[in-house]
């Protein structure tokens, strides 16, 4: 499975908005900062550098776990 950074800035978005819903304390001020946060840390040739190296970090133990079933279930 491969996660562009697209998606996971999808799933942050979706992250942020749940979070924000469970939380009745939660400002426009806060929400607008952290979105904007996530736009730039993602929009940036640094952040897209930063996503693709989480996503390969996550894809690498995805595929290692998966590996490891596998292994342990033949």
């Amino acid at each position: 499975m491969q996660l562009t950074t697209s998606g996971l800035f999808v799933l942050a978005c979706i992250g942020l908005g749940v979070w924000f819903k469970k939380d009745n304390s939660f400002r426009k001020r806060e929400f607008i900062a952290v979105s904007v946060f996530w736009i730039l840390a993602l929009a940036t040739p640094f952040g897209a550098t930063a996503a693709t190296k989480f996503q390969s970090m996550l894809g690498t133990g995805v595929k290692t776990a998966t590996e490891t079933v596998n292994s342990v279930s033949q």
